[in-house]
C-alpha cells in the first residue's frame, strides 16, 4: 500500500481516540476517619493537568483520552496511584492512608526554639529565592466564584427572589451540612512583566469575563482584590486592605509562635521541614498555618495562611490561602498555584447568618526569566480591553487556556446568570435596589436622581426642588453627561448644571485623550469639603451644630482637554469664566472714601491640573476629586493645580495667579496599623476680593469628616498663603486586642492631629472689598487633636475632638464628640 494512503488511514483511525477525553470526579477522604480532605493534590500521571480538592474533598479533572493513571498526594498521607480506563467519565472515592514514615532527621540544638534556626536561613535566602529579585514574564489565570451560604428556605419566600424558582436548582451542600448556591463567577487571564532593576512592572489583560445578575460595584472591587496573590517574601502581606505580618518576615518572632515537627515530609517532590505557626495574640491581624520549607534551598515549597473570627478582621468567619511554589532552572521560586477559600458574613459569630463563600484559583504558567524589556515598554499604555477583545473572548478561548475545566457548578452559574439577566421581573427589582443604595433610578440607559436631593430646605432658597439625570455605560463608554435642574421658593430663582465628557479612541485604540464641558449656575458653600453630605441633601439642614451658613451663587463655564496615562499620571488644561455673588446680597465696595454697592466677582482665565497616583490608571486630574473605592492606593497621590486669570480676558475683572498642591498617602507601619497623611498648601498673588481667597475645609456638622477641621465653622478663616496637615494613626486594635474582653468586640483605636497655618497680606486684609464680619486669618496655627474608637458594630466610628487654639472666636466650640460611618474590613 502506498505510504500516503496508509498514513491517512492511521490518522482517521486515531481521530476518535484523540477526540475522546478522560473525565474524573470524586471525593478524597481520610481512610481511617472518613473525613473529607481539603487541598489534596490530584493529577494525571505524566501530565501537567492537576487540581486540588475543595472544602468538601471534591475534585473534577479532565484531560485528553491518552491519560490512564491518576495520582493523589497530600502531606501526611501515602501517595495513591490508580489506573483508569482511557476516555469516558469516572466517579471515584479515594481513601488516603495516613503516613508516619520518617524521610530523614535534622538535629538542631540551639538554645532556643529549633524552628528559629531554620527560619533564619529562610530569611537569609529570601534575596535569592524571592521572585521579585529577578526580571521575568509570566501568564496568570484567575478564577473567582462567590456562593451564597448558610441560608434557609425562608430566603425563597423573599419578595425579591420569590418568582425565580430556577435560581435554587444549583443548591449544593458541603460535608459539614452547609447549603450553598453559586451566584457569581469571574475569569481573568493576564500577562505580567516584571523588572527588578530598576523596579518596574506592567500587566496586560488578555481576557476577562464575569457572570453575575446584579450591579455590585463594591463586590467587583472585592473580586479584583482577590486577584492579587499575597507575596510571603514581603514583610507584610496585604489582604482585604489589612496588613498581616508574613510568617517569614525579618522579625518573625515578634508576631508568631512556631513549632518545628520532628519528621521531614515530601511535598511536590521536595524534602521539607514542616513548621506550624500561630499568632502570639489571637485577636491580632496575623495568620495561623503551616510552612513546608525545602531542606536544600530553604525556599518555601508550600504555605498555608489562615485567619478566622478570632482575628480583628470584619465580616470574615474564615479565610484560608494555600500556595505552591516551584523553582525555575537557575532562578528563584515562583508561585505556581494559589487557592483561596473564604467564608464571609455580616455577623461572624452567628453560625446560621447568611453569608457567602469566596473561592479563588490562580495558576501561573509560561515563565520567562532574565529577558527584561526596554524602559518604554513598562510605561506604555496597555491594549484597550474593549478594542483588543479582552472583554469578548469566546468559549473556545477560555477552554483552551483554562488549567482546569469547568465543573458542573460553574456551568450552572453561567446558565442561571444568563436567565436572570434576561428576566424583566428581575431587572425591575434590581432597579429598585439601585435606587435605595445609590439614590438613582435606572430608566433605560439613563439614571434619574438623586432622590435624596429632590426636596431640601435652606435659609436662602427656603424649600428647594431638584431633579437630575445622568447617562450610564449602557448608553456609551466613550462619552457621558450629568445634569440637574432646581428651583428655590424663597429666592424665586431657577438653577441648574450640566457636564459633558468624552474620551475618543486614538489611532492605536486607546482612550488616553479626552475632554469635557462644565456649566454651573447654582449655590455653593465656601470651605465645604466634597466628602461631606451634598449641599442640597435632605439631611444637610438638620445636622449643622454651630456657626453661620454662608452660600454663594456661582456661574461657571469651563472647557478642558485631559490626558490620562497608563502609569497613573493625568493632566488637564482648560479655559474658564466664573462669576461669584454672595447670596446675602450686595456688599460694600470702598473706593476713595465712598461706599458703593458691589454685586459679584467676575473671573476668567486658564487652569492647569496634574495628578499622579502610580499604579492607578484612568485617574481624573481634577484637584478636588475624591478617591473612590474600598482599598487605598499603595503609593502616594500627588495633585497640583495652577490658575491664571487676567483683567479684561473673556470678561474677567481680576488679575490672579494661584497655585495649590496636595499629597495623600496611607503609610503602613506593620503591626502598628497605618498612618493616613494629607498635606496641602497654596498661595496666590495680587489683591483679590475675599471670595477668591483660600478657605480651609470646615465641618460644623453633626457627622465627622476626616478631611475637614471638625471644630471650625464655615468662613471662619481665610488666607492668601496657607498650609494644612492632617495625620491619623489607626492602630487597628493593637492595644485594645490585649485588653481582656475588649479583644472579642474587635474595637479599634486611633489618634489624630490636624493643623492649619495661613496669613493675609495687607492688600487682602484691608483691600477695596472689606472682609465680612468675623472673617480673618488665624493669629497662629489652628490645631485640633483627638482620639476615638472605630469598628463599633462593624460600621460606626466615634471621634473625640479638642480645639486647642483660636478659642476666643465667635461660636467656637472647644470640644465635640462626632460619629461617622464607614465600611472597612
Amino acid at each position: 500500500m502506498p505510504r500516503l494512503p496508509l498514513i491517512g488511514l492511521l490518522l482517521i483511525a486515531a481521530v476518535p481516540a484523540l477526540a475522546q477525553r478522560t473525565r474524573v470526579s470524586g471525593v478524597v477522604a481520610d481512610a481511617r476517619s472518613g473525613d473529607p480532605l481539603s487541598f489534596a493534590n490530584v493529577g494525571f500521571v505524566g501530565a501537567a493537568e492537576g487540581t486540588t480538592t475543595d472544602s468538601t474533598g471534591s475534585f473534577v479533572l479532565e484531560a485528553d483520552g491518552r491519560r490512564d493513571s491518576l495520582q493523589v498526594t497530600m502531606t501526611g498521607y501515602r501517595t495513591l496511584r490508580q489506573a483508569l480506563p482511557r476516555g469516558g467519565a469516572r466517579d471515584l472515592f479515594v481513601a488516603l492512608e495516613p503516613s508516619s514514615e520518617l524521610l530523614g532527621e535534622v538535629r538542631v540544638r540551639p538554645g532556643e526554639n529549633p524552628a528559629f534556626a531554620i527560619l533564619r536561613r529562610v530569611v537569609a535566602q529570601k534575596p535569592v529565592n524571592a521572585p521579585a529579585a529577578a526580571a521575568y514574564e509570566q501568564e496568570l489565570y484567575h478564577r473567582v466564584r462567590f456562593d451564597l451560604n448558610h441560608f434557609s428556605d425562608r430566603i425563597k419566600r423573599n419578595i425579591l427572589l420569590r418568582p425565580f424558582d430556577f435560581l435554587w436548582e444549583g443548591i449544593d451542600t458541603t460535608a459539614e451540612g452547609v447549603r450553598y448556591l453559586p451566584i457569581l463567577l469571574t475569569e481573568q487571564h493576564e500577562r505580567r512583566h516584571h523588572r527588578a532593576d530598576p523596579p518596574a512592572e506592567r500587566t496586560v489583560l488578555l481576557g476577562s469575563r464575569t457572570s453575575k445578575f446584579f450591579r455590585a460595584r463594591r463586590i467587583m472591587e472585592f473580586v479584583q482584590d482577590m486577584y492579587v496573590d499575597p507575596d510571603i517574601y514581603q514583610e507584610q502581606v496585604l489582604i482585604l486592605d489589612r496588613s498581616f505580618p508574613s510568617p517569614i518576615n525579618d522579625h518573625f518572632q515578634r508576631a508568631y509562635r512556631y513549632l518545628l515537627h520532628d519528621s521531614l515530609v515530601l511535598c511536590d517532590g521536595f524534602t521539607c521541614h514542616r513548621i506550624t505557626y500561630r499568632p502570639r495574640v489571637a485577636a491580632d491581624a496575623a495568620f495561623t498555618g503551616e510552612l513546608l520549607i525545602d531542606t536544600v534551598s530553604h525556599a518555601v515549597v508550600r504555605v498555608d495562611l489562615a485567619f478566622s473570627i478570632a482575628a480583628n478582621v470584619n465580616f470574615v468567619r474564615h479565610y484560608r490561602i494555600r500556595q505552591h511554589h516551584v523553582p525555575e532552572p537557575g532562578g528563584p521560586w515562583f508561585l505556581r498555584r494559589s487557592e483561596v477559600l473564604a467564608d464571609f458574613t455580616v455577623i461572624e459569630n452567628d453560625a446560621d447568618m447568611t453569608g457567602f463563600f469566596g473561592r479563588k484559583l490562580s495558576v501561573t504558567s509560561k515563565v520567562v526569566l532574565d529577558q527584561p524589556r526596554d524602559a518604554a515598554f513598562y510605561t506604555a499604555a496597555p491594549p484597550d480591553p474593549e478594542l483588543d477583545s479582552a472583554y469578548f473572548r469566546d468559549d473556545a478561548y477560555w477552554e483552551a487556556i483554562r488549567p482546569e475545566a469547568f465543573g458542573a457548578e460553574e456551568a450552572r452559574v453561567v446558565r442561571m446568570v444568563d436567565r436572570m439577566n434576561t428576566d424583566p421581573r428581575w431587572r425591575r427589582r434590581e432597579a429598585v435596589l439601585h435606587l435605595l443604595a445609590e439614590g438613582w433610578l435606572p430608566v433605560g440607559a439613563l439614571d434619574v436622581g438623586n432622590v435624596y436631593t429632590f426636596v431640601s430646605h435652606n435659609r436662602v432658597e427656603g424649600w428647594r426642588g431638584k431633579v437630575g439625570l445622568r447617562t450610564t455605560d449602557r448608553l456609551s463608554t466613550g462619552w457621558g453627561a450629568l445634569g440637574h435642574l432646581a428651583y428655590g421658593a424663597d429666592d424665586d430663582r431657577w438653577k441648574g448644571a450640566a457636564s459633558l465628557w468624552w474620551r475618543p479612541r486614538d489611532a492605536r485604540g486607546h482612550r488616553t485623550w479626552g475632554g469635557g464641558l462644565d456649566l454651573w449656575d447654582d449655590l455653593v458653600q465656601p470651605g465645604r469639603s466634597a466628602s461631606l453630605l451634598p449641599l442640597d441633601h435632605a439631611l444637610t439642614s438638620l445636622v449643622r451644630l454651630s456657626g453661620p451658613d454662608p452660600r454663594w451663587y456661582r456661574r461657571l463655564v469651563e472647557a478642558h482637554v485631559e490626558r490620562r496615562a497608563a502609569d497613573g499620571l493625568s493632566a488637564r488644561f482648560g479655559f474658564f469664566g466664573e462669576r461669584l455673588a454672595d447670596a446675602a446680597g450686595p456688599l460694600p465696595l470702598l473706593r476713595a472714601g465712598d461706599t458703593l454697592a458691589w454685586n459679584a466677582v467676575d473671573l476668567s482665565g486658564a487652569r492647569l491640573a496634574v495628578r499622579w497616583s502610580p499604579g492607578t490608571p484612568g485617574l481624573s486630574a481634577a484637584f478636588d476629586e475624591l478617591r473612590k473605592g474600598l482599598f487605598a492606593p499603595r503609593l502616594p497621590t500627588v495633585a497640583v493645580e495652577a490658575t491664571l486669570a487676567a483683567d479684561g480676558f473673556m470678561g474677567g475683572a481680576v488679575d490672579l495667579a494661584r497655585l495649590r498642591v496636595k499629597v495623600e498617602h496611607r503609610q503602613r507601619v506593620g503591626r502598628w496599623g497605618y498612618l493616613d497623611l494629607l498635606a496641602e498648601g497654596g498661595a496666590l498673588s495680587g489683591a483679590v476680593p475675599y471670595m477668591l481667597l483660600f478657605f480651609p475645609n470646615s465641618d460644623p456638622l453633626l457627622f465627622n469628616d476626616a478631611r475637614s477641621f471638625n471644630l471650625m465653622n464655615f468662613m471662619e478663616f481665610a488666607a492668601d498663603r496657607y498650609a494644612a496637615l492632617h495625620v491619623e494613626h489607626h492602630l487597628e486594635g493593637f492595644l485594645l486586642n490585649r485588653v481582656p474582653l475588649l479583644g472579642r468586640v474587635k474595637l479599634r483605636e486611633f489618634i489624630f492631629a490636624r493643623a492649619f497655618v495661613g496669613d493675609l497680606r495687607p492688600e487682602n486684609r484691608n483691600g477695596p472689598v472689606p472682609l465680612p464680619g468675623g472673617l480673618a486669618a488665624p493669629d497662629g496655627p489652628y490645631v485640633e487633636v483627638g482620639f476615638g474608637l472605630e469598628n463599633i458594630l462593624k460600621v460606626a466610628r466615634v471621634d473625640l475632638v479638642w480645639r486647642l487654639t483660636e478659642l476666643d472666636r465667635p461660636d467656637a466650640l472647644p470640644f465635640v464628640v462626632k460619629p461617622s460611618f464607614h465600611f472597612k474590613f
